[in-house]
């Protein structure tokens, strides 16, 4: 009987399932009366295909197919090992894009592939290049993974790239994934058993000691049904990301499409994209707006951590973009050029001594770097450290982070690093201060992460910023933030900032014994300027975050303040005897001449003033309110202000008065008529008509 074979077909509801009656391939067999028993809900579409079963592509328009997760497969192992072919076979998808590829048969550059399980597990397939020379795009394609489909070759077993594959793996934390024992079909039983024993003795040792082992051919399709049953369970038990927090994609592909401009592509390591978006690609620090966004072909209009991502940008020009980038919540990363690690080094490579030069592998970026090390001057292999990168290129990295490091010639993986603090300043070698810190970010114990990245940056931080440094949820941050200011560990601030109550103390002690050295030095002064005060103690605090601390210290008590000033309770101004006598023959000059008085520089001098102290005692006046100034070195006694107001609105009460009304009343000059006028018009006593001032009110 000849089938119908449509080449798109489209089925809503209840779904009816058209198959052909003899189909060899044991995916197709095993996938379809799963995925029909799957429908649920939510439309999805789902494009599946095949390259063995004479399956033609078919879109069904599904009503949800169970949960569906985001999960990133990854491959790896040894080139000719059968991976693209394994991939092929599965997807129906040939991930070898390349012209070069396809002439030499080899995987070259990443290679991607949508996937849906028979469970319903939706998997974006990464494939890696097995290739010594390719090992770069292994790494850009490996960080980001959830599972691993690690594949040898039953007619080779244990290669190099499977080893450097498999370190690789171990310093990323990739421990989760199937092993697919490939080729079978061209080995004997006897060979097959040997290598069967090779390959389980060593995974005995490697983060895949629990991975289940599946013996299976690409060509016959035997086992294939096996591989797909322990990848549905492995996804059926991985957690799905959350997609909660900032947005950060790491571009492994860009290029320009006519008519939309530039396209990136990547794994989308956490948060959500929507069209309508504005990102900010890093390290170039321009923003962006995504105008569209697809997830394996299908127009979507948002996407999830643990997708695989095509994001059409405007406002950016392709020559910006490089693999490597990232896009990101705007503000969310920023990029350093030094970078606080914990240092893992193989036991199978060299020793490195400090200033060592490497090669660092970050999400899809690379990068050279200098190795100090910050507690010996020689890591041997197989041991660990803490460590400062010392890049030549800046990193866009946040703590957590995993990186690989290579040698830096010949090239092959030496190590790993996971990034304790993302932006670091210069450290001296040995500090037990720095040590103790590192040491506090590297216990996974999120109350000491939390503060010690906190103490590092030496700010107030607000929920979104304790979420994203500890990769939850904000409701999360907020539950843990309290506990912890219950607990004394954080102090509460004004406007929900939230800061090491520790750090607190410390500062509190600092600023007090600064403002005593300050008003030690200046003791006619009321206090010290807060913004002397927030540049000298805590210069890395923005406005917001210094008022907050400055409303903290007010309700503490044992400071006073106002809008500009703070000072330790209790204090006043010290006057000294021979500044007192200073003090009284200033009052008698500005009071035998009220309305002419004279400049404060003559009266200072003819009162004996050093030159050095008359700025201060100036100011003293000033704050005290016994003298006002109505100009540059012009200053009036307060009360001789005063009484002139007070003649001048009985001897003017409704008509207004001129300069030379006001200079003969006074009984001064029209100089000094003018300066106390203007000093009405001023403070909004008086408003100017012509040659007449008028009083208001």
């Amino acid at each position: 009987m000849r089938h119908r074979q449509p080449s798109d077909m489209t089925f809503r509801g209840a779904v009816p399932v058209w198959w052909p009656a003899r189909t060899s391939n044991p995916v197709v067999r095993r996938f379809i009366p799963s995925l029909v028993c799957s429908i649920r809900t939510r439309p999805r579409h789902l494009t599946c295909s095949s390259v063995n079963g004479g399956l033609p592509p078919l879109r069904i328009l599904l009503n949800g197919v169970g949960t569906l997760q985001h999960i990133i497969l990854g491959t790896a192992g040894h080139v000719d090992h059968g991976k693209t072919t394994l991939v092929r076979y599965l997807t129906g998808v040939d991930t070898d894009r390349l012209q070069e590829e396809k002439a030499r048969g080899i995987t070259i550059d990443l290679g991607f592939a949508p996937f849906l399980l028979p469970g319903g597990q939706r998997v974006g397939i990464v494939d890696v290049p097995g290739h010594e020379r390719f090992v770069r795009h292994m790494l850009a394609g490996a960080t980001g993974v959830d599972l691993v489909l690690f594949v040898i070759a039953a007619n080779e077993g244990i290669m190099p790239q499977t080893r450097e594959h498999m370190d690789i793996l171990r310093l990323l934390g990739v421990n989760r994934g199937v092993v697919a024992l490939t080729k079978i079909d061209m080995v004997e039983e006897d060979w097959l058993a040997l290598v069967r024993e090779e390959v389980l003795e060593y995974l005995a040792d490697s983060p895949l000691q629990s991975a289940p082992v599946v013996e299976l051919s690409s060509v016959t399709g035997e086992g294939i049904p096996a591989l797909l049953d322990a990848l549905g369970t492995l996804c059926a038990q991985t957690p799905e990301r959350s997609s909660a927090g900032i947005c950060r994609l790491a571009v492994d592909r860009v290029f320009t499409m006519t008519g939309f401009g530039t396209v990136v592509t990547g794994t989308l390591w956490s948060g959500t994209i929507r069209p309508g978006d504005s990102l900010e690609l890093l390290p170039s620090e321009r923003q962006a707006r995504v105008r569209s966004l697809q997830v394996h072909g299908e127009s979507r209009e948002e996407a999830w951590a643990g997708e695989r991502v095509a994001v059409n940008l405007t406002g950016l020009d392709k020559a910006l973009v490089e693999r490597g980038s990232w896009l990101a919540t705007p503000g969310a990363l920023r990029k350093s050029h030094r970078v606080d690690v914990r240092l893992e080094l193989l036991p199978g490579a060299p020793k490195m001594e400090r200033h060592a030069r490497v090669h660092v592998h970050h999400g899809t970026a690379e990068a050279l770097a200098r190795v100090n090390l910050l507690d010996r001057d020689v890591l041997m292999p197989g041991e660990s450290c803490y460590a400062q990168l010392e890049l030549e290129t800046p990193l866009a990295m946040l703590s957590g982070d995993r990186v690989i490091l290579r040698f830096y010639s010949p090239l092959f993986t030496i190590g790993g690093a996971t990034v304790l603090h993302a932006t670091a300043v210069r450290h001296r070698r040995a500090r037990e201060e720095v040590l103790r810190q590192l040491a506090s970010l590297d216990s996974g114990d999120p109350r000491q992460v939390l503060l010690a990245s906190m103490s590092r940056e030496g700010v107030p931080w607000q929920l979104p910023g304790i979420a994203a440094c500890l990769r939850i949820e904000e409701s999360e941050a907020a539950e843990l933030a309290q506990a912890m200011a219950g607990d004394g560990e954080l102090l509460l601030l004004p406007d929900a900032y939230y800061f090491p109550a520790a750090d607190g103390s410390v500062l509190q002690k600092r600023l007090d014994l600064w403002l005593t050295d300050y008003l030690r030095r200046w003791p006619l002064r009321v206090g010290a300027p807060k913004q002397e005060a927030a540049q000298v103690l805590f210069p890395r605090m923005g406005q917001r975050e210094q008022r907050a601390y400055f409303q903290y210290l007010d309700s503490i008590g044992h400071f006073a303040q106002d809008e500009k000033l703070i000072w330790p309770e209790g204090w006043a101004p010290i006057i000294h005897p021979k500044q007192a006598s200073m003090i009284e023959a200033l009052r008698k000059a500005y009071g035998q001449a009220p309305y002419a008085p004279p400049a404060w520089s003559e009266a200072a001098a003819v009162a004996g003033v050093p030159a050095a102290d008359q700025a201060e005692l100036y100011q003293w006046f000033l704050r005290e309110g016994e003298l006002v100034a109505v100009g540059e070195d012009i200053p009036y006694a307060a009360s001789a202000l005063t009484e002139a107001e007070r003649l001048l609105r009985g001897a003017f009460p409704d008509g207004g008065f001129t300069l030379a009304e006001a200079r003969d009343l006074l009984g001064t000059s029209r100089k000094n008529a003018q300066q106390i006028s203007e000093y009405f018009d001023q403070i909004k006593r008086t408003y100017r008509d012509g040659e007449k001032r008028f009083w208001r009110g």
